[in-house]
């Protein structure tokens, strides 16, 4: 049985353990220390079925920051892995936790790639260099020109230098058109870009390619307008309904206009991020759809993004 049917095995075992402990009484010592070994191999299972996203036979990506029923404010993050190494686009609030609670270790988290220098981008930044076990005490953070300023504030308040300790900037400044590698080692190269729309708003957008997969990411911009989407196993992009018309995303395009420029692009499948509620989800990918572009899906948090290198699938699958 591989890792993910055992740790099924485990929660199911968890939950039968729960449900008995309450009925016989879980307020035993007995019952108690049942249930702490039930959590335990659970937890152990689910570490090691997440070891093996870090393998590298595959180009992934995580969806661990999203929008939830409680308020319509965006909590974008997506760990993306390649050559054994983490990388994080956007640290909104939460993230750090997300990847905790699913069991993702930061210890090879090379870097954060921010779409965008806002808040909501960005709440995380912090945490996510304080909790990361990471061999190297600098964290390089890839962002538009105004990271510059983000990260400066972040490190003198917590009194690191940026040079030695702490969060360290890099702007890439990627012209439309016209891509930035950003960062290269054993076959996986991270492309900046942006488009002409998304430089004056200050956001720019990320292609991953490694041995032959790659993935899209580009939080609101219009990404999948820009050449460095072309061909693309798979696009990310943060979208509204037209139908609900937030009028706080009035900036973002609309999940119609992502699927008909991720449709032009050649692109594989294109996975919608930015829904608050799972209703909010479903109907952008039905309004997406809707253009003639089929493969579409609804990221939400826990879903895997996979491309073997061994062939040209692209497996979708929860944590």
């Amino acid at each position: 049985m591989n890792a993910i049917g055992k740790s099924s095995v485990v929660f199911v075992t968890l939950s039968g353990l729960f449900w008995g402990g309450w009925m016989l009484g879980s307020q035993t010592p007995e019952g108690q220390e049942a249930l702490a070994r039930a959590y335990r191999a659970y937890t152990d299972q689910q570490a090691e079925a997440n070891h093996d996203l870090f393998n590298t036979t595959a180009l992934r990506a995580i969806v661990c920051g999203q929008t939830n029923a409680v308020s319509s404010d965006q909590k974008p993050c997506l760990a993306v892995v390649a050559a054994g190494r983490l990388f994080i686009v956007d640290a909104g609030s939460g993230a750090a936790s997300s990847l905790s609670l699913h069991g993702i270790s930061t210890q090879n988290l090379q870097a954060v790639l921010l779409t965008s220098a806002g808040l909501t981008q960005t709440a995380d930044l912090d945490e996510l260099y304080g909790n990361g076990q990471r061999s190297s005490s600098l964290l390089p953070v890839y962002g538009p020109a105004q990271t510059q300023r983000l990260v400066d504030g972040l490190n003198q308040a917590a009194g690191f230098d940026g040079v030695e300790r702490g969060l360290q900037a890099w702007g890439p400044a990627p012209e439309p058109g016209r891509s930035v590698i950003v960062y290269e080692a054993d076959g996986l190269v991270i492309s900046a870009f942006t488009t002409q729309e998304d430089t004056f708003a200050g956001r720019v957008g990320y292609r991953f390619d490694y041995r032959g997969r790659s993935i899209v990411v580009g939080g609101d911009g219009r990404i999948a307008d820009a050449p460095a989407a072309a061909n693309a196993d798979v696009v990310l992009e943060g979208a509204r309904s037209e139908q609900l018309g937030q009028l706080h995303q009035r900036d973002m395009v609309t999940a119609a206009e992502a699927a008909t420029s991720a449709h032009a692009a050649n692109a594989r499948m294109l996975v919608l991020t930015g829904a608050h509620d799972e209703v909010a989800a479903q109907m952008q990918v039905a309004e997406a759809r809707a253009t003639g572009y089929e493969d579409v899906r609804a990221g939400r948090v826990g879903m895997v993004v996979e491309l073997p290198l061994e062939n040209s699938e692209v497996n979708v699958r929860a944590l």
